[in-house]
């Protein structure tokens, strides 16, 4: 059995921190993904909004999916204060996602695949509330030392996502490798 390795909320001020933007910007990011304004989005694991809220600007709606209340209650904050109308932030099981099959036009998940306990299981979720034509972005540490981050030891590669993704039936239609993340678009075949 896989040890689950979800982010401490005590340390929310690292989600936050203004650091985070020379190693991980969600505005030279999000351009990358080729969205479109009439999607319906998801924010797997969204933890503070770092990339929810960016991402609200582009589609029509987007949920912030996350199993930690402390970390929806801090974006739940940032949307009030900002008055943002089009993000919906929904408390999630460990590998369920509370919404309907076929929902999602788009799916973004940011730095979680070591924090997924089961992965099979959250990656057949994932296809399940996917549209047909529907797209999974994974932007995830590259498997390399940093002073940053999650430790190496859990880290999933590149090679190791896309076995991951290809194992469950989708197939890579984009990659791109940013600085010290890799960034991967899946979609179904």
């Amino acid at each position: 059995m896989k040890k689950s390795h979800v982010f401490d909320p005590r340390h929310i001020e690292a989600l936050e921190s203004k650091e985070r933007t020379a190693w991980q910007n969600p505005e030279e990011i999000i351009p990358i993904l080729n969205l479109k304004p009439s999607y319906i989005a998801a924010d797997l694991g969204c933890g503070t909004g770092y990339f929810t809220i960016p991402l609200s600007r582009k589609v029509k709606k987007v949920y912030g999916i996350d199993v930690q209340n402390e970390m929806l209650a801090f974006l739940d904050q940032k949307i009030q204060k900002q008055k943002i109308r089009n993000i919906e932030t929904i408390l999630a099981k460990e590998n369920k996602i509370p919404l309907p099959d076929e929902s999602i036009n788009f799916l973004l998940t940011v730095n979680t695949l070591h924090e997924f306990h089961d992965r099979d299981a959250i990656l057949k979720e994932i296809i399940r509330v996917i549209t047909t034509q529907g797209q999974v972005a994974v932007i995830d540490f590259k498997k390399e030392n940093m002073s940053f981050g999650p430790p190496n030891s859990i880290r999933v590669s590149k090679e190791k996502s896309i076995r991951l993704f290809e194992k469950q039936g989708l197939t890579v239609l984009d990659s791109h490798t940013l600085r010290y993340h890799y960034l991967i678009v899946f979609g179904k075949k």
